[in-house]
Order: structure tokens, then sequence, then C-alpha cells
């Protein structure tokens, strides 16, 4: 170490202090030898020492700039570098010049010291060469000149000779490299310096030391790294790290130097700096880089040399010649370094460019710095095109992509006026790039894509909207954006079909629907463009859904749903009250519309009813105006409910719905809108009237309505100026709706301030004061007539409209009068008390009110009712409450029959605000239903059960139970809690002990299971919380009609997203024992349905069978059972004890009909046995098990012999056992006999035992009779004497619950009777309906055609008392089509027969066809179809309202489906299902409507190609949607339009401005010359094809109004709507015609066909990525890269060439990349067929394969 320590310590000994070593003036002169400038000699020690002097590349550089000191000569430098060879031989000589390195770096750092060390260095290496001779083969700068003094080879040689070790190690370069790379900075040079003279002749001395000592330095690493093999300098460390190590800081150092007004000495080391990185960068590979820079020169036309003089000093430098050419490089590569790897390595300063988040306050390089900005886009361009394997990074993209965004940003801040440095920097940036974009050969293959910039644009200009983005864009570059804008238009309208206004089913919606275009994550690029479609009506958002929810009558929980999901998402929620608006407005516009504007004639009756049966009640002078459009006040209801439940809920406020109002109303001058503006409306009391209602909410009127009376009045202004005198006196005005200002005068006139003076401060009211005095009128008379007479039951009985109008605006004068009058009128104070079914049943007899009144009076009124009845009466802890006589109300336990009927009118006239009410009313059933959880776990615990539920409780559970089913059970099949209801009464059902209301509870969960209209049940019934394993266990009857719905509903609604596995976890999950299908039955299952019950490895074979009773062992049982039968025969107290234990037991059960029927055949009759105690042992079934055991009890008789000689015994039997005695229920037996499972022969018995029990038997046939001889109504809403119908008909066949029907009236019973409840609409026939359903089906599924003949025309009027006849009909039809039994004319007409057509707008032509038998098919030709389709459009229409065809049929609130647009879609099924016209002729004639074919020309409108697809949708696939396929398959492959190759066009890239007149402007395009054969067109095809080409794709609306519609977009909108209204089960179907379209003899041949195959795919991607096949997704996106290369083989792209529809294909496949990656085995399956397909085509896609 003292070796070293002498080399250090002679080295820098005094080169420490600056100031010791003066430097010396270069320019002084001297006397004799040193008269002279220095000699290079001093100049070439501090370079490698085998740098050559004469070819010395510094000679003419910086003589005059940088002071050589001459006493560096008194060092003997070769003396130095022996002693420190003599250390290195103790230790390693990386460590000891580690050393010395770290003493050099020590401050301050003075040129002294490096000129020392640099020379220390040169005689270093004379002795150790990084290259030793045995290895040196061929350097590029060695001299071979002969040696002399001054000839620093000669001295090179000498020391090769003399000092060369055989055993020595490599130099370390690479080390000394990184050392020296440490000391270079210009950080403090630029600080110094920032106040120097630019001029360069300035003096030396006044340079900064640390630019002197980054000349020095890198000269010297120069002339070492350019003197010396790859090979050596490899083995001496000089590697990719130590490479990048260098590049890195050199970079960073030269940002700091100024950007513009360098100095002399600045530009130097900026020249020398750049040197080096040309060193590492710039490589000569000959063989490419001149070819490939001749190509792209020639191709990207780069601007051409001239005005040098304004060119930049680099530019202008002798040693900056790599700026612009590759020529200046060293003849071998050092390293292998592209730039991407230093941008890759170098986040400090390239950060931006590996992620676009990432903040950075100087981005480098800027282009306000020219110098950097050249040199830094220069290497980016040598890089790729000196190795274009850079492309096949798969990290490229991402860093192609920041980098030409961070060159857009930069070129943007240029100013618009152009100096040339500023254009040389633009055309740097655009030259880099196109050669990203289009590839060294300008033919596509770049490393990034159009699509890509296209999706980078808003992260530089910011978001695309209303057709610019949010930042000006540079005149340079806008060509090449508006450009690149027109490709994402096109993208735009591939991924949005022609016309995606679809409307939204809200009922029957699917989840997809409710996500329009505008909350696809996958549409954000596209925001701008959909912003456009939604303003044109060509593509849905959340208002239109809202207004499509309102228009179809949905629940306020849907809107919740959908306003919490825009919640979340951040959207505008005031959405919905622009749909309320647009709803009121439409509303009214339809009755304006209805309405007659003539002048109302004094001798006309207002009163449109001429009925003399109605009476009137006095006040003749009052006359209430009433308008022939009277049908249509429903609408004006149904809004008035919406707009109540939104302001109620704060969707919005009272005061903002004013102003949209008055904003409908008057211009923002405070003019009135001219009659007929689009989307606004005249003065209208409608209007006000809404207004009115609101009156009645709590906070408006106890806040909102007080402050502006107090106030300005600037509410009421407002409401004033909305009123329309004209409308009272016109022949349609209604007093009801004309009045409504002046009842909110009269209403709020305790808060209206100086009342008298209201004309003065309010001008417009006073026209409507002079009817002011009617409001007092009928105030005075209601209260006279009315509310004085209240007692009397008839009064509101029958009234005429006359009267009804009087209350209605009675309701609106006072806030409660009319409310509680009601009240007190249906509940008397001191009623007369009747029963109701039993004794113990009593209610108050009160009046009952007409549906009509009801709906009549205003929200407030009824919603008031309401609350006053659901307090009074349907309250479960304490039972009905009454006013007045305490002890009367003492004897009272029951509800009113008539309090019940008022109460579910109303919540069907007023659904959306009383939903609040319909919810708590369940979660009350809930609380019920968990007290028999709790109390079936303390018995599970074998703990007594101590919770039951009271008496009250229990009466109020039946009576809302009765309420539910029999009358409420159209709205719950339409509302949001349907498919969750088995959840309030999952426990009851199985452990409810009270047999009355078990049997209303079983009921009603058949009708739930029967009811259900979406595959959401699934997940429902699902739901791991449920904390019940088996949902009915108890029930087979209601299993199976759970298993028969969710059939139907895959079956007709599709499997959707439902997996497989979740449907075999709810089929297991129904019934505790497996069940049994007929081969008849599974035949229609669905296929994952009838997987589950036929697959032997399904989990249905693990569930354990039902246990069978054998009739033989049973016989034999019973016969030697003495205790059986002596009790069961005599009544043996003796044995009752033990009978009793015995079937107490659950096991022994099920054999207890069984063994009653066995003894019953053995004696030949029923009425032998002791009826006491055979209901005791009855009596000790559990409620939920007797459906069950009736299904045992059925087997059993079918598989029992009976003798040959009374074959009619079983038959008398089982009619004593059902109406007799009443031991089974009817409808269960008939539910066993038809369950649907057995053999041949059990069926063929049970269908015999049906025959007699409905055919034979007088028992139900005298039931039925009855029941329809009493008239009740088919429109129970209309009946208010109901009641009393039901109790003549109980009386004359009472019905039994406790297997009393033995005993007489009074007579003591043991065990006593439960409590009974009161009986409000229950019988044996109500219940039967339903089971008919099953029956039917049936005998359809094993074609007993005779015997459904026979059924159908016996009962088939009872089905008229069905709550969904239309629905069932309609999925009977659509769930068995195509059947040979429903083939039968007799049958189908018999089934649509089943239908009231007076409730249905049914076509004419189908009513005729199913009531006449002689009719065939031929009264179905094209026009009935187009009928149809043109109806269902009507019904989908917001604008129509949905308003009744005819006055005759029921009010949209009480007919059985609510929403126009269901019920449409419901008919319109009906009226094509029911025809014998074969589907593909009903395809043909409804193709020929929408495509224009035949004697159509001109286009329907897109609703009703929305329509068509929603039929279509909804039809059975397999025979409606094939033919489609087939249709859609030959357009495409024989439409002229689609066999055309599109216009030729050239590849997008940035143009170059050229110089003319002194100014730059942007150069023209390139010329278009077409070498491509198959793009070779004349101009005349070319013109034709660029207007036949756009109208395909073009949106549908448009093409229709300018008449340029065409088949193959028509298709597309049709296509799209079918997709769009169907389950994803459609989409199999679509790949599989796909892969028969790629794959059919006449393959695509075009690039049209190619796009239009895209354009039908696009759309839809969303949704067969949620496919439960995951391959499926990916078989899709197989076919299409299939057709890519079938279609691009045929074409020849080269040159820059491509089509219009193949670059708009290509874009498409960018867009969908993602699912390219999704699995390995589909990039890699993917990848093969990219590589097969020609160049540049495969080039261009191959990166769509790679993962980035």
């Amino acid at each position: 170490m003292e070796s070293l320590r002498t080399v250090i310590s002679r080295l820098f000994a005094d080169a420490q202090d600056p100031g010791s070593t003066p430097l010396e003036d270069t320019n002084r002169k001297y006397c004799g030898y040193f008269s002279r400038r220095p000699p290079k000699r001093r100049r070439v020690s501090v370079l490698h020492p085998d740098t050559n002097g004469n070819s010395d590349p510094f000679s003419s550089d910086d003589n005059a700039m940088i002071a050589y000191l001459l006493q560096t000569s008194r060092l003997d430098y070769d003396a130095l570098a022996q002693e420190f060879l003599r250390a290195s031989v103790v230790g390693n000589m990386s460590e000891q010049l580690k050393v010395i390195m770290l003493k050099y770096r020590e401050p301050p750092l003075t040129l002294m010291k490096t000129t020392r060390l640099l020379a220390f260095l040169n005689h270093l290496l004379m002795i150790m060469p990084i290259t030793p001779k045995g290895f040196t083969t061929n350097t590029t700068n060695i001299s071979s000149s002969s040696s002399g003094f001054g000839n620093p080879g000669a001295t090179t040689t000498h020391y090769h000779h003399h000092h060369n070790h055989t055993s020595q190690q490599p130099f370390p370069l690479g080390q000394l490299f990184e050392d020296l790379t440490l000391t270079l900075s210009l950080r403090n040079a630029q600080m110094t310096s920032g106040n120097s003279n630019s001029n360069s002749n300035s003096n030396n001395n006044n340079n900064s030391v640390s630019y002197l000592i980054w000349v020095v330095t890198l000269q010297f690493m120069l002339s070492c790294l350019r003197n010396n093999s790859p090979q050596a300098l490899y083995n001496a460390g000089i590697a990719t790290p130590v490479i990048l190590g260098i590049i890195k800081h050199i970079l960073l150092e030269l940002t700091r130097l100024p950007a513009t007004n360098m100095t002399t000495t600045q530009k130097k080391c900026f020249a020398v700096g750049k040197q080096m990185l040309d060193l590492f960068l710039v490589h000569d590979t000959p063989s490419s880089t001149n070819t490939s820079t001749v190509s792209l020169t020639s191709t990207l036309s780069p601007l051409p040399r001239q005005n040098l003089g304004q060119l930049s000093p680099i530019e202008q430098s002798p040693t900056s010649a790599a700026l612009t050419s590759t020529t200046s490089a060293s003849a071998s590569t050092i390293g292998n370094v592209s730039y991407y790897d230093v941008v890759y390595s170098f986040p400090e300063l390239y950060g931006h460019f590996l992620n676009s988040t990432q903040a950075s306050i100087n981005p480098q390089p800027a282009i306000a710095n020219h110098n950097v900005w050249l040199m830094t886009l220069q290497y980016m361009i040598i890089s790729i095109t000196q190795d274009h394997r850079l492309f096949e990074r798969s990290p490229t993209l991402m860093v192609a992509v920041n980098i030409i965004k961070h060159v857009l940003r930069e070129i943007n801040t240029l100013p618009a006026n152009l100096s040339t440095a500023q254009v040389n920097c633009l055309n740097k940036g655009k030259e880099l790039i196109n050669l990203l974009l289009l590839g060294p050969m300008g033919d596509g293959a770049g490393v990034v894509s159009h699509y890509d910039i296209i999706v980078a644009l808003p992260d530089v200009y910011g978001d695309f909207l209303h057709g610019t983005f949010a930042q000006s864009i540079h005149w340079t570059m806008e060509k090449f954006i508006n450009e690149l804008g027109k490709r994402r238009r096109h993208l735009a309208f591939l991924m949005m079909p022609p016309d995606a206004s679809w409307p939204l089913i809200s009922q029957l919606s699917r989840r997809h629907e409710y996500n329009d275009l505008t909350t696809r994550t996958s549409f954000h690029m596209f925001k701008g463009d959909l912003i456009e479609f939604v303003k044109e009506g060509n593509s849905t958002n959340i208002e239109t859904h809202f207004r499509d929810m309102l228009f179809q009558r949905a629940s306020m929980d849907e809107f919740r749903q959908l306003e919490l999901s825009l919640t979340q998402s951040g959207y505008d929620t005031t959405q919905i009250r622009k749909a309320m608006v647009a709803k009121v407005r439409d509303v009214l516009q339809c009755i304006q519309q209805h309405s007659k504007s003539d002048k109302n004639n004094a001798g006309n009756a207002n009163d449109y009813t001429n009925d003399s049966s109605i009476k009137g009640r006095g006040g003749d002078d009052i006359k209430m105006t009433i308008p022939s459009y009277l049908d249509l006040w429903e609408l004006m209801n149904e809004t008035a409910d919406q707009l109540y439940s939104f302001v109620t809920a704060e969707y919005f406020t009272y005061e903002d719905i004013l102003q949209d109002f008055y904003d409908l109303v008057y211009q923002s001058n405070g003019k009135e809108y001219p009659p007929g503006s689009k989307y606004h409306l005249s003065k209208d009391n409608g209007l006000v009237w809404f207004l009115l209602q609101l009156f009645f909410i709590d906070k408006v009127a106890q806040e909102v309505i007080p402050a502006d009376f107090n106030g300005d009045e600037r509410l009421f202004d407002k409401i004033v100026a909305l009123y329309n005198e004209d409308q009272t006196e016109t022949a349609d005005g209604f007093s009801l709706r004309d009045l409504a200002l002046q009842c909110s005068i009269y209403l709020e006139r305790s808060n209206i301030k100086d009342i008298t003076n209201l004309k003065m401060r309010h001008p417009r009211v006073a026209s409507s004061l002079q009817y002011a005095s009617v409001c007092h009128k009928i105030m005075t008379y209601f209260n006279d007539c009315y509310h004085q007479n209240v007692t009397n039951p008839n009064l509101f009985h029958n009234l005429s409209i006359q009267e009804m109008t009087k209350i209605a605006i009675q309701g609106q004068i006072r806030r409660d009068t009319l409310p509680y009058t009601l009240y007190v009128y249906l509940v008397p104070t001191d009623p007369e008390i009747a029963t109701i079914g039993n004794p113990e049943s009593t209610y108050a007899k009160g009046g009952s009110l007409s549906y009509k009144l009801l709906d009549l009076i205003g929200v407030g009124a009824k919603h008031k009712l309401l609350q006053i009845i659901y307090k009074m009466m349907l309250l479960d802890e304490v039972g009905p409450r009454y006013q007045g006589n305490n002890q009367r109300g003492a004897q009272i336990t029951c509800v009113s029959p008539k309090v019940i009927d008022t109460a579910y009118k109303l919540l069907y006239s007023a659904p959306c605000s009383s939903e609040l009410m319909i919810k708590e009313i369940f979660d009350r059933i809930r609380r019920c239903d968990r007290v028999y959880k709790a109390r079936h776990e303390e018995e599970m615990a074998g703990v007594t059960p101590e919770k039951s539920l009271s008496v009250e409780r229990m009466r109020w559970l039946h009576t809302m139970l009765q309420m539910m089913n029999y009358r409420f059970i159209r709205y719950l099949k339409f509302s949001s809690i349907s498919s969750g209801l088995f959840h309030y009464i999952r426990y009851s059902v199985s452990n409810l002990e009270h047999r009355q209301i078990y049997r209303v509870l079983e009921q009603f969960v058949f009708n739930l299971a029967r009811m259900q209209l979406d595959v959401k049940l699934l997940r429902s019934l699902d739901d791991p919380n449920r904390e019940k394993p088996i949902w009915f266990a108890e029930s087979e009857t209601v299993a199976r009609a759970v298993i028969t719905s969710i059939s139907r509903l895959i079956k007709t609604r599709g499997q959707a997203d439902i997996k497989t596995e979740q449907i075999y976890r709810v089929l297991s999950s129904l019934f505790e024992y497996r069940l049994d299908w007929s081969p008849e039955s599974l035949k229609y299952f669905p296929e994952a349905v009838r997987n589950f019950y036929t697959d032997p490895q399904s989990p249905n074979q693990r569930i354990p069978p039902r246990p069978v009773i054998n009739p033989i062992q049973l016989k034999q049982q019973v016969v030697n059972n003495k205790m059986l039968l002596g009790y069961l025969l005599q009544g043996s107290a003796d044995h009752e004890q033990m009978m009793i234990q015995t079937f107490s037991k659950s096991e022994n059960q099920a054999s207890l009909l069984c063994i009653i029927w066995t003894i019953a055949v053995m004696r030949s009759s029923m009425d032998m046995f002791h009826m006491p105690s055979i209901r005791k042992v009855l009596l000790l079934v559990p409620p939920a098990r007797v459906d069950t055991h009736a299904v045992d009890l059925v087997d059993f008789i079918l598989k029992m012999d009976y003798p040959a000689n009374v074959p009619d015994l079983p038959f008398k039997l089982l009619d004593t056992m059902i109406w007799k005695y009443q031991w089974v229920n009817f409808t269960n037996i008939i539910s066993a006999l038809g369950k649907g499972s057995g053999t041949p022969e059990r069926t063929t018995k049970a269908f015999r035992y049906v025959q007699y029990l409905l055919l034979e038997s007088p028992e139900f046939k005298k039931r039925a009779d009855k029941w329809l001889s009493l008239g009740f109504s088919h429109r129970y809403w209309t009946e208010e004497d109901f009641h009393e119908k039901l109790m003549q008909y109980l009386n004359e066949f009472p019905e039994y619950h406790e297997y009393e029907a033995h005993q007489h009236q009074g007579q003591h019973m043991d065990p006593p009777l439960q409590p009974q409840m009161p009986v409000y609409y229950t019988s044996i026939v109500n219940d039967f309906v339903p089971f008919l359903e099953v029956l039917i089906a049936r005998l359809i599924e094993y074609a007993q055609t005779d015997l459904l003949l026979q059924i159908l025309d016996r009962y088939g009027n009872l089905f008229y008392y069905h709550h969904s006849p239309l629905s069932y009909v309609c999925n009977l039809l659509l769930y068995y089509y195509p059947n040979d039994t429903l083939n039968d004319p007799r049958i189908c007409k018999r089934i649509v027969r089943l239908l009231d057509f007076d409730q249905y707008d049914i076509a004419p032509e189908a009513v005729a066809y199913s009531q006449n038998d002689d009719l065939d098919a031929s009264i179905f030709d094209a026009k009935y179809f187009e009928r149809v389709i043109h109806k269902l459009a009507d019904s989908l229409n917001p604008k129509r309202c949905g308003s009744r065809s005819d006055p005759k049929l029921p009010e949209r609130h009480f007919r059985e489906i609510g929403s126009p647009a269901v019920q449409g879609i419901t008919i319109a099924m009906l009226e094509t299902i029911l025809t014998p016209v074969p589907p593909s002729m009903i395809i043909k004639y409804i193709l020929d409507l929408v495509l224009q074919r035949g004697p159509h020309q001109v286009g329907v409108s897109a609703l009703t190609i929305h329509a068509t697809g929603l039929l279509l949708a909804s039809l059975p696939a397999e025979h409606f949607v094939r033919p489609i396929w087939e249709e859609l398959s030959d357009l495409i492959m024989n439409d002229p339009c689609l066999l055309e190759v599109s216009e030729p066009c050239r590849l997008i890239r940035c143009g170059m401005p050229k110089r003319t007149n002194g100014k730059y402007l942007m150069s023209q395009s390139l010329p278009d010359l077409i070498s491509t054969a198959v793009l070779r067109d004349s101009m005349s095809s070319r013109l034709r094809k660029a207007m036949v080409h756009p109208y395909i794709f073009n949106d549908y609306t448009y093409n229709m109004h300018n008449y340029s519609a065409n088949a193959p977009n028509c298709f597309l909108a049709l296509f799209h709507s079918l997709l769009h209204y169907s389950s994803l089960d459609i989409f199999p179907v679509f790949l599989g015609y796909l892969r028969s379209l790629r794959q059919t003899p006449d393959t695509l041949k075009t690039d049209v066909q190619l796009l239009y195959v895209c354009f039908l795919l696009g759309p839809a991607l969303h949704r067969i990525e949620k496919l439960d096949n995951n391959n499926r997704d990916a078989e899709f996106l197989l076919e299409l890269m299939h057709m890519v290369k079938q279609v691009t083989t045929l074409m020849d792209m080269k040159d820059g060439w491509s089509t219009q529809a193949l670059e708009q294909t290509f874009d498409f496949l960018h867009h969908i990349r993602a699912g390219f990656v999704k699995s390995p085995e589909l990039a890699s399956q993917l990848r093969e067929i990219v590589k097969s397909m020609n160049a540049p085509i495969s080039q261009r896609l191959i990166r769509l394969v790679i993962e980035t």
C-alpha cells in the first residue's frame, strides 16, 4: 500500500489548490522553444495511448478553448505507472484504481487534477493495454506508420513489447468509466455561466472549469472506446449496465444546458456528449441501416434542408453529423443498447414514457430545447431503423403510446408562426410518430396502431365532447387528428348498433338492458359520439330508461335500484325528474289530442252517462263538466301517483317540478311557446291539477306553500301562469281538472295574506276567481248531503259521474274531510254486527265504495284513506280498532269485507304512493314467520314451545293472505319483490299449525310459484343465508310447481347468466326426497333441468328416494292389526292411546290415509268408520304434510287392485273422502293425479280418475254450476256484492278444514276446533282454477286430446276467474311449441278461448279464428302480421301513453298486466303463436316489412324494428330465429352492396409542412397511385363505393329520413334488436351461424362482408363475455380472426395502401384485443392464425395477441 500512497501523493500533491498552479495564458508569446503554441503531444497525452495524432478527431476543435498545463511535464508519469503496477501486484488493480478515483473525486475538482489523472491513465494504458498484444486483431485507429519522435504510436509499440504480461487480467475500464462518469457535471457550470457572454471568441479563462473537465474527460473516454475492439471492451467491463449508466448520466447533464443562446463552450460540451451517445446508440449495420434510412426518408418525405443559417448551433456543428446521418457511427458496435433501453431504465428522465400517470415537473425531451429534442427523437428513430426487432418487444406499445402523447403535447406548445428550428423539431416529432405508427416500410406495421393513438388523444387534448376536444389543436396536427377522429367515429358506429334506442321493458328486462351504452366501460372513448347518438334519438340513456319505466308503471323499488346504481357511478340522478316531466307532457298532449276544442253548448248534457238507474243526490244547480275522454283520466291518476311518490321520497322538490312545468309552457323571455313546439306544451289546467296533488304532501303543505304565501308568492304566480281559462269553456272541459286553481286557493286560504287583494297582486288570477263560488257550493253540498248522512249504508252506492266529480272536488278543497267521511261510511260508529263465514268472525257492517269513485279522488285523499284503514283495521298486534260504541267494538273481531275491498282497490289505484304500505304488510308477515321459526327450533330442541301467534295476529295473517292471494296476486306478479316473496313465508310453509290459515298459505305459495316472470327467482332461491336447507320439504305439490316454473322461465326467458351449477343447487333444495318425472314431461324441460333429472352424475342422484307404500303389505298389516281396526271402526277407547302414539310419529303418518282407504275397500264403504276416531288421527298430521300425504294416497290408489265386480268402487270411495267427509282436499288430489311422473299404466289410471272427478261425478260440477249461477264478475274490482254471493255459495256447499264435516253444527268436538278465521274470498272453485293449469299441461304432454277437449268445454269458462289468464295461455303455447296436441286446431282454439276477449285488445282475426271452428290459416296474411308489429310498436311508445283502444277494456291499473309494453308484447306473442302459419312464412312476412321488400317501398320507424326484434326474441328460437340466420346468410353472400371491395385509401400519417412564400403550409396528400390489382377501380366505381358503403353502416333513422335505407342496414338494426332482447342462450346459435358462414363453399370475399360481420358482432361482445361456457367467447374471436384471414388473403395490401372497410375492421380488432389474451391457449391459437396471414397484415395484427 506504500507504493499506492506514493502514487496518490505525487499525483495530487499540489493539485488540490487551484491557486498554486495558475492556468497559463495560451495566447502568451514565449522565447525560444516555448515561443509557439503547446505541442499536440501535451494534448494527446490525456487521450488513449493508441490515438493517432494525424487522425485525431479532436485536432481541429478546441485548441483555443482548453489551457493544457505545461506544469504537467514535471511529473514522471512512467514512474508513477510502474509504481502503481507494483502496488497492484499485492492487491487487485480494480481496488487500487478505485482508491485513486476516490481521491480524485474529493473536492475541489480542478482541471489540473483531471489532466494529471488522464495523463497517468494514458501511461498506465501503455503498460496495461485494454487490448493485450496477443489478443489484438484489428483495432480501429491504430496507426501502422513508422515510429519516431513525436509519434505516440512508436511509444505505444515500445511499451507493448516490454511490459506485456501473459497472465494479466483485463484492465478494469468499466469500473474506471463508471467512476469518471460520476465526476461529470454541468450543473454548477450552468449556474456560473448563466451571465457569460454568448460570443464564441470570449476568453477561455472565463469558461467554467466543469465544462473543461466535461470535454477532456469525455474525449479520453471516447479515445479509449474508439481504439479498442468491442470484445476487448466487453472483457474490460464495458457491458450494458456500464453503458446505460454512462448514457443516462450524459443525457441528464445535457438537459441542464441552456435551451437557447449557448456559448461556444456549451456547444462543445453538447457536441462531445453527443459523440459519446452516438458511439453507443448509432450502430453500423449496412445491411439494414442504409436501406431502412433511405426507405424511411423516401416514405416519410422529410423537410428539405434549406436556410441553414437558421438552424440551431448544434445542427451546424461539425461534430453533430450523426444528427442527420447514420454514417458517422463506428465501424464496430459497442454494446447492444437501443435508446428504448435507456427509456426503460431511466424513470428519472423518461418516467412519463413508462407510466403516463406519473407526474413530471419538466418532462423530457421538451420541444423548447431544440438540441435535446432533435437528438432524443433521432436516437429513437435510429434505434428502430437499425433494429426492427424492437417492434416485437411487448412493452414497446405502452412506451410508444406515451412517447406519441408526449410529442403531441409538446407540438401543441408551439406558436402558430413557426421558425425553421421549430419546423425541424415539428418534423422530427412527426417523423417519429409516423415511424411508430406505420413502421420502417410505411405499410402500417408499426409498433402502435391508429386505434392506440385515438385512445390516447383525450389524454393530450382533453375529452372529446360536442364535436371538439377540450383543448385546441395545433394547426400542423389538425389534419392528422381529424383523420383519427373520423376513424373513431367509424368505430363508434361499429360498436353502437345502427339504432340503439331500444325501449326498456321494465318488468321483463334482463339486467344488461338497464346498462345502456353510456354505462359500458368499453364505450368511454365514444363519450362524445354517444351524446350525439342520444340527442338524435338513436340511443338510450338514463333519462329514457326512467321514461320507459314511468310509462310502464314500474315499481318504486325499480327506480330506487336504478337510481342507486347511478349514484354509485356518479351519474346525474336529476334525470328522473326530466323523465317525469316528459311523461306529464306526453299525457297532457295525449288528452289534448283526444279533446274537442270547440266551445261547450249550454244545452248539452255534461254527464256522459244516460243510465237512469244511477242516482243523484240533489244539488242540481251545481253542474259538473264531464269530458268525452273520461276513460283517459286513468293516465292522469297514474301520473299524479308517480309524481306524488317521487316528491314524497324527495327525488326532487315541489319547487323544481313547478319550475319544470313553467318551462314547458314559457320561454326564457316569459312568452309562451308557439303551438306545436317540440318538447313543449301549451297552457293546460292539467299542470295545475298535478301541482295541486302535491299540496297534500306534509312537507309541501307545512313548509313550502306557507313560506311562499308569506313571502313574494313567486311559486303561486307561476301556478297562476299555467292556468288556461279557455279549457273550462270547451266541450271536453273537466271540472275536476279545471277547478284545480280555485281549489288550491280555497285549500290554502288560511295561508294567503290579504286574500281580498289577491287579484291586485296576481292579475291573471282574476279570470279563474269567477268560478271560485263553485268550490264553496260543493263544500256546502257535500256537508249537507254526504257528511251528515254518513250512516246511510247506501249513501255512496251507485253514484252518477256528476256526483263522483263533486265528491272528488271536495277532496281537493278540504284536506281530510273526504277520507274521514268515507272511512266512517265503511266502518260506522254504531254498526250492525254481521258474521263472515262462521259465528266467531264478526265485523261491523258498513257501506261499499265503487272503484270509479276511488279512482276519481285525488292522490292525497286516497293515501289518507288508506292510512286510516291500515291504522285502524290492519295492524296485526291487537286486531281491528273501532271508534264510537266500545261495547259494540268489543263484539267485533274481524275487518269488514267492504274495507278489505276498498283497501285493495286503493292499492291498485295508487300503487307507487302505497308501495311502502305493501312492504310493511309483508314485513309483518315475516315477523309472523319468525315466530313459527322460533317455535320450530324450540320443538327441535325438545323444549315446550312458548312462542305462538295470538288469535288476533292469526286473524290478521289469514286476512292478509286472502287479500294477497285472491285479490292482489296480479300486483305482486309484476312487483320488484315477486321473486323474493318465498323468503317472507319460508318457515310458515313448513310449521304453521292452523289448518284454515295453512290452506290459504299453501294456495298462496302455489300461486307465487306459478306467477314468476324471471330467472332471478333462481338467485333468490339460492340465497346462501336463507337458514333453511330445504324450501318445501313437506309439500311435493309446491316443489313440483316451482320446478315447472323454473323450467318455463328458462325455456321462455332463457337461462341468462345463471350457472348450471346454481340451477342444480336450487333443484336439489326444493324437496326432501328425489322427484321423478315421466319422459313425456322431461321432453319439454330445458336442457339444464332435464339433465339434472336424467344425468347419472347429477346431484339429484344423491337425494334419497321417496319411501313407497306397498298395497299388499299394507293390507296384510291392517288385517293383522286388531287394535287399529277396533279403534278406526268402533272407536275403542282402550286402543286410543296406542293409536295416538303410533300416528304421532311422522314416519307412520304417510300410511294413515292409505290404511283408511284399504279398510274402505275391504268394507266397500267409507261410512262404517268411527268418525271421531278418524278425525283424531287425521289431526295428528301437520297441515304442511297433508298435501304430500294426499300424493301418497293417490299413488297408493293407483297401485291397488280392486274387485272386478265393483268397477266404480274406488271412484265412489274417493268422492266420499273428498266431498262428504272432506278428509282430503280436492285440489291436492287433482294435482297428485297430474303430477307428471310414474309409469304409463299409472298415467292411464290417473287420467281415468280425472275424468271421473271432473266429468262424471256430480259433486264438483254442482259447485262449479252454482258458482257460475251466482254471476260472479270476471272483473272482480267492479263487484260490490262479492261477499254476499260467496256466503250464498258456502251456505249451500260448506267447506271444512279440521275434518268436522260429519258432525252437526254446535256439536261438541274432541279435540276442539281451532279459532275460526274469517272467510273473505276462499272457495274450492277459486282454488281449483290454478290447478287446472297443471292438469291442462299434463294432458297436453300425454296427448290426451279427447279428455282435454271435454274438460276445456266443461270448465273453460271458470278460467275467466284466473288471475293471469293471458300470461298463462301465452306461456302454455310458447312452452310446448311445437306440440302435436296443440297443433290440433280444436285444442288450440279452445285454449285461446280460456281468455275473456272483452278484457284484451286482441286482433279481430285471432278472436274470430279461436271462436269459429270453421276458420283456417287463410285469414292470417301478411297484412295481419304487419298489424301485429305496428300495434306492438305503439304499445312501446311512451308518447302514445298506452291509452285504451276501447273504453270498454278494463282500466289499466286493474287489468291483468298493467304495463302497456308488457301487455303489448304478450298479446303480440299470442297473436303470432296461435296462428297455424309456418314460422318460416311468418318470418318472411315480417322481414318483407322491415327490409322493404315486395310492396313495401317506405322504411318503418326504428321503434317498429325494435318491436320486431322484441317479438322475435320472445318466440321459440329454434323455429322463429333460425329463419333469421338463413336470411342473414343469404344477404351477406348475395347482396351486391356487400360484394364489392370498399374504397381504397392511404394509411393515415402526419403530413410535413413546407415553406411557401415565407410561410409554412401543410403539404398535400400523396398521389393516388394504386398498383394493387384488387384496388384498381375506375373513378366512377370508387365514387359509387364512396356513396353506398357509408350508408350500409350509417344510423338507421338517418337513412330512413333521407331515403337511403338499404337492406343490409335495416337487417343490422333488426339483428341488434333481436340480440338485445334475447337471452344469452341465443349466442351459441349465433356462433354456429358464424362458423357455418365461414365454412360455406362460397366464402367471404370482400372487406365489406368482413366489416359487416364485425358490425354484427361488435355491439354484442359485452354480453358474449358473460356466457356460462368460458370458452364460448374465445370461439367467437377465433371465428372472427379466421374470417379476417379468409378475406385478406384475397387482398394484396402494399405501399401503404388499404381500404376503408379494412381499416375499420383493424380498429375494431384493436378495440377488442383484451379478449384475445384472456387465456394463453386462445392467444396461441390466434397468434398462429395471424402469422399465417399475408404481409403486412400479419405484422399489423401480431401485437393483438401479445399481452401488454
